[in-house]
């Protein structure tokens, strides 16, 4: 972390008692972390900017077939997402791979043909999904370190979230891809994407060298510019961004920080085209958002588990985010 980075880079590779730390400090204040350690190469994720790069340049009216439905899966059109509703709808396009079968990679919803017409793009697509969401279920476990959950014995404690994760179950789970075209006129706003928070239990996002935008409104109180950052490790993608979403921290009670960030042009990336994929992980749809057992949250639940009390589900916490952001 520097002036230039407001972000610690943890290197997950590490052993558990000092990565929990390490997490848990980045979480619980600036809600946005690099993950290195991670197993995606570079060459992976090569391949998967392109393959979302010949996709959005697909005539639109082939992309128009498959809209976003209202299970979140499919094509999302420019202007079609407002995410900070003071502000314009956002100029940018998506693609979502929804109703996920964490196992397979498997998407239920309604996905263009095109991908699944090549089978390295198809293969691509679905080990990615599946390496995501193991790369989600090894920082949950590290957090639940972190946060010292209480079980009946240490096995249970690590894996007190990543067993409402089930790989089969239908979740919110998505994977995204999404395209923000250069600012062709001196009158288009530089926001591309409003300023918000995401809403699942964490984010996984890969960007692109000389492709950044994304800012973060940090502890201090102001808008920080996330910077590309390179790796360490030979052959191996650059570090991944990671940061909490709306329902994990409604779920610790705030303690871990759902941060307000945004994607922002600068005069050095307006001409250029920017893409992102990112992997939003979600808690099967039917876990209750129950009090988490650590001693750590105890004066924020005020109290335990309750049979008197109608937790929400997962599900119910989406579809609530999802309504406000497409206005159904």
């Amino acid at each position: 972390m520097s002036e230039s980075n407001p972000l610690k880079t943890i290197d997950i590779s590490q052993p558990i008692n000092i990565t929990s730390k390490e997490l848990l400090a980045s979480l619980t204040t600036q809600g946005f972390v690099f993950i290195e350690g991670h197993d995606f190469t570079q060459n992976e994720v090569d391949k998967l900017f392109d393959i979302s790069k010949e996709f959005f340049n697909l005539p639109a009216s082939y992309k128009d077939q498959f809209p976003k439905d209202q299970s979140n899966s499919g094509y999302i059109q420019f202007n079609r997402e407002n995410l900070d509703p003071s502000q314009k709808d956002d100029m940018k396009e998506g693609m979502n791979f929804c109703g996920l079968n964490l196992a397979t990679g498997e998407s239920s919803g309604p996905i263009p043909d095109w991908f699944k017409n090549n089978s390295e793009r198809d293969e691509l697509i679905k080990n990615s999904i599946i390496k995501l969401n193991q790369l989600a279920i090894q920082l949950l476990k590290i957090l639940a370190t972190g946060l010292g959950i209480n079980d009946d014995d240490q096995v249970k404690g690590l894996e007190w979230f990543s067993s409402r994760y089930v790989p089969n179950a239908k979740s919110g789970s998505t994977l995204r891809f999404l395209h923000y075209p250069a600012l062709t006129s001196p009158d288009a706003s530089p926001i591309r994407a409003g300023a918000h928070t995401d809403y699942g239990s964490m984010t996984l996002l890969f960007q692109r060298k000389n492709q950044e935008g994304l800012e973060i409104y940090s502890m201090n109180k102001k808008w920080e510019k996330v910077p590309f950052i390179s790796g360490s490790k030979s052959g191996m993608a650059p570090p991944i961004i990671v940061n909490v979403g709306d329902l994990m921290s409604y779920w610790t009670s705030g303690y871990l920080k759902s941060t307000i960030h945004r994607v922002k042009f600068t005069n050095d990336s307006k001409r250029e085209d920017r893409y992102s994929i990112v992997f939003f992980s979600h808690p099967s749809h039917d876990t209750l958002l129950e009090p988490v057992p650590s001693d750590l949250l105890k004066d924020r639940m005020g109290r335990g588990v309750s049979k008197d009390v109608n937790y929400i589900t997962a599900n119910q916490h989406t579809q609530a985010k999802l309504a406000k952001t497409y206005g159904y």
